[in-house]
């Protein structure tokens, strides 16, 4: 799968906010429940949804994320708002009733041309129509799923901390670091997204909206066109905690997802500056696979080698130690 390429140039000096919107968590859970889009949704969530929706919301949603002709329409698209209360949906649903269909044909026509692919057929014969049932299928979804998403507040509250943390601390790679999967990667200044249509794009003076979705242990979701800001949205740090089947599961190291499990330990056992040979025992490995290790850190900022003597010390620098502050209050 190629990548789209977002390049977010400094990142000492990104504008970063931390967007509560309940828009992008329902895109992921219709998209794993009803659009065989395996998102991560866990099994007694999905159980959640399905209890609420209709019978026919797979047909309903169908055009959205048929294998080779999926496209998400504007209007459908979340817009991203930063919502303190954590509302908004209904303003989201009303947006989706209120599409003129001249705007959706003009777009489908737009994207695919003037024959429209069979799925979109039914689409183009009534659009009013199919624009309310959307809406109707996705109202539905939620009302499941909507006590989830109260419960999360606690998580929202804690990740505005995290954020918040690590823009003051100058550690805002620690964030960035922490979208490392296979769907999102961060490295050398530049965002990679999985995306079937590879696009390059420039963040420029915009806003990086963080959106944390509660549903998704893998999402893929984000808006990189808007002219005010980009938004992401990944999985929400904590969420498993929420769903009582997932309570049990092992925390997973998201340093470690960061930088790799060797260096994870470097940096975690640095709080007082250590030999070469501190190293290589720690890790268990020779002193060149240490010395490696600690050049890529290095290379990073997230550490310093000094020689004293016969001995060559490495320390953690603020940055390094930033990142492991940042990343021992979160886990997925």
């Amino acid at each position: 799968m190629p990548y789209t390429c977002l390049d977010l140039g400094d990142a000492t000096r990104l504008r970063i906010s931390v967007v509560r919107d309940p828009a992008p968590t329902l895109i992921s859970l219709v998209a794993d429940v009803f659009g065989r889009r395996p998102q991560g949704v866990s099994e007694p969530w999905r159980r959640l949804v399905r209890s609420t929706a209709p019978p026919d919301a797979a047909a309903v949603l169908h055009p959205l994320f048929a294998p080779t002709t999926a496209v998400l329409p504007d209007c459908i698209s979340p817009e991203v708002r930063n919502r303190a209360d954590g509302g908004g949906l209904a303003e989201y649903l009303t947006r989706i009733r209120d599409t003129a269909p001249e705007a959706l044909l003009d777009e489908l026509h737009t994207f695919f041309g003037a024959d429209l692919p069979r799925q979109w057929r039914p689409v183009s014969a009534a659009p009013a129509r199919w624009l309310n049932r959307v809406a109707d299928v996705m109202a539905s979804a939620w009302e499941g799923f909507a006590p989830v998403w109260s419960s999360a507040s606690v998580l929202f509250d804690r990740e505005f901390e995290r954020v918040g943390t690590a823009v003051v601390r100058g550690a805002t790679e620690a964030i960035l670091l922490g979208f490392g999967s296979r769907r999102h990667r961060y490295q050398g200044g530049r965002l990679y997204i999985e995306d079937r249509f590879p696009e390059a794009f420039v963040l420029g003076d915009r806003t990086l909206a963080l959106t944390p979705i509660v549903s998704s242990s893998t999402p893929l979701l984000c808006e990189l066109d808007r002219p005010d800001k980009v938004w992401l949205g990944y999985a929400m740090p904590g969420q498993r905690r929420l769903c009582d089947s997932d309570a049990e599961q092992p925390r997973r190291d998201t340093l470690a997802v960061a930088v790799g499990p060797a260096r994870a330990v470097i940096l975690r056992m640095l709080t007082a500056p250590a030999t070469m040979s501190d190293v290589a025992k720690r890790l268990n490995v020779s002193p060149p696979a240490a010395t490696y290790h600690c050049r890529q850190l290095e290379d990073a900022g997230l550490l310093v080698r000094r020689r004293n003597g016969s001995h060559i010390h490495v320390q953690r620098t603020v940055r390094g130690g930033a990142l492991v502050d940042i990343f021992s209050s979160s886990a997925f």
